[in-house]
């Protein structure tokens, strides 16, 4: 056998390299073996390179545009292009636009442009959800246009950002009590606070252990919240809870203990103003007309410019006539003059003379709302009420057609109105299904189902009362 002649293959390899396609910067052929035969070496190196340099350049460029969107088009401070190129920094990008978004909520708002400053509120709450102030003037704005449930959920929803936050904790606490959404208040406080490892009802803060008392109260029974009384040691005797235990013992029928205890709370917390304004009201509740406007008059006289002290002494004051007439008519005005802005002071105003049947009152407060462009729940609606109380039965049906049919929306919330509107006026057979239909959606609410049937006995229709009371058949 002849071996193979190396200059041969030598030559062979000297042509196979002189035939080869030029490099390419991504690979190259390479002629090995023998026989020679070419092979494609990939270079990866340089290729992971470029793409890597290619991808760097693109996000880079990206993020750039990203950053000139926010801080040139929509003049944006604080935005940082380190920021936007770091992802884990990003978050201070959405903080700054949150903080953005809030300015701007804020400003619509004063302004009173409602609706833009609500919708640019919710995107301040969505873009930075740990921003608490933002949360909290957004809750204030949905109670300000009367939406109280939207105003609990955005509250409510700031649980997973701000537990421990005592301003949130207040402030959940307060706005469903304002609400009365008592239900909601006792699954915070027990469930939800505790899942996030707050306890506040464990602590010394009575003003958590009375709000789930109150809570009781309005969805149980008395009896139930007199027996969570016993469960905080030294909270009977505490003078701040006073207003609250007179209210359980007059549910029980203990009235002269609930005046009693007020009285004793009274002299030791000269100074508290609840105290103040549940004496003077149980004094009013008893009768004793004298004593409650002493009382009310004591209480105005150490806060003139506190809105419960003015309500509580044009209420002990509400007749109207005589002594009463001149003191009266000034804190009005006073009150009028203070207050005629605050959508939510004129409302508490409304509430009062409606059930009060003035009048008068309510139709101002009416024509001041059209005025001030005041939000919440409609004050002529308050108008009506104020007119089936007063018994001008036929302007009030007149004035509550004249609603229906221009927005009949706000009226939802006030169907009770048009019931006691049809049976004052004969057409008992509208009233029955406006009645039936309030017995079925307050069927799981004992508050409101309590609330509705005070009303109309404390408007004059007891029998409306007790047929929603009634038992669905």
């Amino acid at each position: 056998m002849t071996p193979p002649d190396p200059t041969a293959a030598s030559a062979a390899t000297t042509k196979a390299a002189a035939t080869a396609p030029r490099p390419r910067w991504w690979g190259r052929l390479v002629t090995d073996g023998n026989p020679p035969r070419p092979r494609l070496v990939v270079r990866w190196g340089r290729i992971a390179t470029v793409v890597f340099s290619l991808g760097l350049f693109a996000y880079l460029g990206l993020a750039t545009a990203l950053w000139s969107y926010y801080v040139v088009q929509r003049k944006i401070p604080g935005v940082n292009w380190i920021d936007v190129v770091i992802l884990p920094r990003f978050s201070r990008v959405q903080r700054a636009i949150g903080d953005y978004y809030f300015a701007q909520a804020k400003d619509e708002w004063t302004k009173k442009d409602f609706v833009r400053a609500i919708f640019t509120g919710r995107a301040a709450v969505v873009k930075a959800p740990a921003n608490l102030d933002a949360r909290l003037f957004l809750a204030g704005c949905w109670l300000e246009v009367g939406r109280p449930d939207e105003a609990v959920r955005t509250v409510h929803d700031g649980l997973a950002f701000n537990a421990t936050d005592p301003r949130l904790q207040v402030a959940l606490v307060r706005v469903c009590l304002d609400t009365s959404h008592f239900k909601e208040l006792l699954e915070a406080l027990r469930t939800d606070f505790p899942a996030h490892g707050v306890q506040l009802l464990d602590g010394r803060d009575r003003g958590y252990q009375l709000a789930e008392i109150r809570a009781v109260l309005e969805t149980a029974r008395a009896a139930e919240a007199d027996q969570l009384v016993n469960q905080y040691p030294g909270l009977a005797s505490d003078p701040t809870a006073a207003p609250l235990l007179a209210e359980i013992e007059w549910q029980l029928g203990r009235h002269d203990a609930a005046f009693a205890r007020l009285g004793q709370a009274r002299s030791r917390a000269p100074s508290n103003p609840t105290v103040q304004d549940a004496y003077a009201d149980i004094a009013m509740r008893l009768g004793q007309a004298d004593e409650a406007r002493r009382a009310a008059a004591g209480f105005l006289q150490k806060n003139p410019r506190l809105l419960p002290a003015q309500l509580r002494f044009l209420e002990a004051f509400g007749s109207r006539k005589g002594e009463d007439e001149r003191p009266w008519t000034a804190e009005c005005f006073q009150f009028l003059a203070q207050h005629q802005h605050d959508a939510s002071a004129c409302g508490r105003l409304a509430s009062l003379a409606a059930s009060k049947g003035w009048t008068d009152v309510t139709y101002l407060l009416y024509q001041n709302s059209l005025q001030e462009n005041l939000s919440g729940f409609p004050f002529v609606i308050y108008y009506a009420a104020s007119l089936v109380k007063a018994g001008q039965l036929s302007e009030a049906d007149r004035v509550w057609r004249e609603l229906s049919v221009r927005n009949g929306q706000e009226i939802v919330s006030a169907t009770y109105i048009a019931a006691m509107v049809d049976w004052g006026t004969g057409r008992e057979s509208d009233a029955l299904p406006i009645v039936d239909q309030l017995r079925r959606d307050s069927a799981g609410d004992r508050h409101r189902r309590r609330v509705i049937e005070g009303l109309f006995r404390d408007y004059g229709y007891p029998k409306l009362a007790d047929l929603l009371s009634k038992p669905a058949a």
